[in-house]
């Protein structure tokens, strides 16, 4: 679990009350770390896509207490998170009950009803007035654990306004199987040799959603906002399997490679080589 300390950063001599230490050796600390983390997003013509990290070691815990609907609430909260884990609004600051009610557009007994659960699950928790998630689990700022995901904010917010909580639940429940290096959706995301990869195909991911086979393939084949999917089948001989887009989640730094960047604009070229 995540443990509280008061530390002392050994360059400044500033002392961190409430600093989190996450497990695999993540840590949120001073805010000389958080300038350096902000500095390496920063690109010469510009910002770096803004996204928050999700624990692919951890959120199984997450998966086995929380619904489907309640983990896409989640996984779109996370976007007003801010460096001390807590839930924010634009203007910086706290997210009220109100305020969580209308950036998810639901009503307010939707809101209490989400909150118990996260609260209860130890997802969440409330510290005064404010709300905060559990860094064990999702947090933003810099990491050295290489068993993460990123979670670009822009491209799940568009998301959001376009699919059901419930699909985004289910976008959430693959997080823990993306592999580093290609994107696939496979039963060993932290294996290093590609050709040792273990896709997971249409049936695979129904049994770990809990869903069926045509629910699963409905999604698949249709989650998308505006002219982006979120998945891409590739049909290898009598095989198919799956990958997720990585402007929307990605493991590595840095850009996607050309072949990934290639297979989720393919449909977006072939439309501009119609019109």
């Amino acid at each position: 679990m995540a443990e509280y300390k008061t530390l002392v950063d050994p360059e400044t001599g500033e002392k961190h009350d409430r600093a989190v230490v996450l497990a695999e050796g993540d840590r949120i600390t001073s805010e000389r770390q958080r300038e350096e983390y902000r500095r390496i997003q920063a690109q010469t013509n510009g910002r770096a896509p803004e996204f928050t990290v999700t624990n692919m070691h951890n959120i199984d815990e997450v998966i086995e207490k929380v619904s489907d609907k309640h983990c896409g609430y989640l996984l779109y909260l996370q976007c007003f998170v801010n460096y001390d884990a807590i839930l924010s609004n634009p203007d910086k600051t706290a997210m009220s009950r109100e305020d969580m009610m209308r950036t998810l557009k639901v009503s307010r007994s939707t809101v209490y009803e989400f909150l118990a659960e996260m609260t209860a699950a130890g997802v969440m928790y409330e510290d005064g007035d404010r709300y905060k998630l559990n860094p064990r689990y999702h947090f933003q700022g810099r990491t050295d654990n290489t068993a993460v995901v990123k979670t670009f904010v822009a491209k799940v917010k568009a998301l959001y306004s376009e699919v059901k909580a419930r699909d985004l639940g289910f976008v959430y429940k693959l997080l823990r199987y993306i592999h580093l290096e290609t994107n696939t959706i496979c039963a060993n995301p932290y294996e290093r040799d590609v050709e040792n990869t273990l896709p997971l195909t249409k049936e695979d991911i129904a049994q770990v959603t809990g869903l069926t086979e045509k629910s699963v393939y409905t999604k698949l084949r249709n989650l998308k906002f505006g002219d982006q999917y979120v998945f891409a089948e590739v049909v290898y001989g009598k095989y198919r399997y799956y990958k997720i887009n990585p402007f929307i989640f990605y493991r590595k730094n840095g850009v996607p490679d050309a072949t990934l960047r290639e297979m989720f604009s393919i449909r977006n070229n072939f439309a501009k080589k119609a019109m």
